[in-house]
């Protein structure tokens, strides 16, 4: 990847195919050698990625403006942009279990009197397209208020599975 200061129109319409122009973080114009797909034949785990990353990239669109925002949010200052987070959880996931992780397109979080709890909505998707996905809602362990104020600062929620595992979602600051 090289940095380019001044690049006409021209020069990206002849170098199309070779050479990949574009905004590095919206901000920084970039140049690097054009993304070459591997040639057919894959092999049955080349092709399953594949599929996974492209899962990966068409949930995306589905993710609700908070939870967007919370995406942002935990990676702004980072060298990781928050689509390449999202998606690097997806494919570890994936190469860790051979399953798409359950992926949280909302949040809200809810409180009484006395305790506050995160309610997710979590969207299963499958590979084999014979499956239907599943969009249900999961709610967080309650977390009473008199204990928050013996937390230490700042307090972060994140999505999990019962053995602890990160599921796609960003790391929810919650402030009181």
């Amino acid at each position: 990847m090289a940095i380019v200061d001044k690049i006409r129109p021209e020069t990206i319409e002849k170098l199309r195919g070779v050479v990949d122009f574009y905004m590095l973080r919206g901000i920084l114009p970039v140049a690097r050698s054009w993304p070459k797909k591997p040639k057919p034949p894959y092999t049955a785990i080349q092709a399953e990625s594949m599929a996974v990353f492209k899962i990966a990239q068409e949930t995306k669109r589905r993710i609700s403006p908070d939870m967007l925002e919370a995406w942002r949010k935990q990676s702004f200052g980072k060298k990781e942009a928050w689509g390449d987070t999202f998606t690097r959880l997806i494919m570890e996931y994936w190469k860790e279990y051979r399953v798409i992780a359950p992926i949280a397109i909302d949040y809200k979080i809810e409180e009484t009197e006395t305790e506050f709890w995160v309610e997710w909505t979590g969207l299963r998707v499958y590979l084999d397209k014979e499956i239907e996905e599943v969009i249900r809602t999961e709610r967080t362990l309650l977390i009473a208020k008199d204990d928050i104020s013996k937390m230490h600062k700042p307090i972060y929620i994140k999505f999990i599975d019962e053995y602890g595992k990160r599921l796609i979602a960003p790391f929810i600051l919650f402030e009181v």
